[in-house]
């Protein structure tokens, strides 16, 4: 006889299928960046059209770190929806997927920076922050208040089974 599910397995499974599929389109965007195609699409995606390779390097390291914080999420998802609880072993997970995600965002926006540090023409540093980076930061910071909440939760939950 098969285990019951839970009733928020569904949901999370969904969340689940969610977070693997652009993990997949990331990869996919990044090896079209990589083998640099001749499509219109891609050359508005790349960063650097010049060609710096500290800034080819930053990106792919900012990629990298942004698979890995999915991959992360992917696996925190995962043990939610074989019915696992709040614990502090998800919250550090959810902490991990928050550091990931937030550092390999600083490091793209930090890119272009970068490039005009490395670039061989002396031109000056052009600090580049547009409106954008700054929200796609807020939202990887904001990540952190989350799994402070989660693990608020999963202490007050711990105290409220140990006075029972």
């Amino acid at each position: 006889m098969e285990k019951a599910q839970w009733p928020g397995a569904p949901t999370v499974r969904r969340v689940r299928r969610i977070v693997q599929g652009l993990a997949l389109i990331l990869v996919a965007l990044f090896l079209a960046m990589w083998l640099k195609p001749s499509n219109p699409v891609i050359e508005v995606l790349r960063a650097d059209p010049g060609g710096n390779p500290w800034v080819d390097a930053a990106m792919l390291i900012g990629a990298l770190g942004l698979f890995g914080a999915l991959l992360q999420l992917e696996r925190v998802l995962g043990a939610l929806e074989r019915g696992f609880p709040f614990t502090r072993k998800i919250v550090t997970g959810f902490y991990r997927f928050a550091a990931l995600a937030s550092g390999s965002m600083f490091i793209v926006v930090a890119a272009p920076t970068l490039g005009s540090l490395t670039s061989l023409v002396p031109h000056g540093v052009a600090i580049t922050l547009r409106m954008l980076d700054v929200l796609l930061l807020v939202i990887c910071l904001s990540f952190f208040a989350v799994a402070a909440l989660i693990a608020e939760a999963v202490r007050i939950d711990r105290d409220n089974r140990s006075i029972v």
